[in-house]
C-alpha cells in the first residue's frame, strides 16, 4: 500500500458558518500549493469577519480575478479586503455551496468578474487600493 505524506495546514473555514455571501474577508498570506485528495489546490490564510483566521482555498476563477484585480504577485494581496460569493453549483451530481471571493467592488458575472456599474473586466492599473 502507499501513503503519501499529508501536510498540515490548519483550519478551514466553513462557507455559511464562518463566513457568508457577500461578507468581506480579509487575506492574511500570500497563499500556498497544496497536494489534496482532488489535486492541487491554492489555498490562503483570510481574516474572517469574526476576526479569526482561517483557510480558504481559491478556485480558478477567483485567483484569475485577483489576479486582474491586485496582480501577478500574492504577497501584495495580503491585508486586501475581499467579498465572498457563496453559489449552488453542480459539482459530480450534488448540488454545493461554492466560494469565490473577488475584490469587494467586483461582481461575479456568467463571463467573469467584472468591477460594479461597469461593463468591463477588472483591470489592476485602474483599481484603487
Amino acid at each position: 500500500m502507499l501513503y503519501k505524506k499529508q501536510v498540515s495546514i490548519g483550519q478551514f473555514a466553513k462557507k455559511g458558518v464562518d463566513f457568508k455571501n457577500g461578507d468581506t474577508l480579509q487575506v492574511a498570506n500570500e497563499g500556498k500549493k497544496v497536494e489534496g485528495q482532488f489535486g492541487t489546490q491554492d489555498v490562503f490564510l483570510v481574516k474572517l469577519p469574526s476576526g479569526e483566521e482561517k483557510n480558504v482555498s481559491f478556485n480558478q476563477t477567483t485567483m484569475n480575478g485577483f489576479i486582474d484585480a491586485y496582480g501577478e504577485e500574492s504577497k501584495l494581496w495580503i491585508g486586501k479586503d475581499i467579498k465572498a460569493h457563496i453559489i449552488k453549483q453542480n459539482v459530480s451530481g450534488k448540488f454545493i455551496d461554492v466560494a469565490y471571493f473577488s475584490h469587494p467592488d467586483a461582481e461575479l458575472t456568467e463571463s467573469g468578474f467584472l468591477m460594479s456599474g461597469t461593463d468591463k473586466e477588472i483591470n489592476p492599473d485602474e483599481v484603487p487600493f
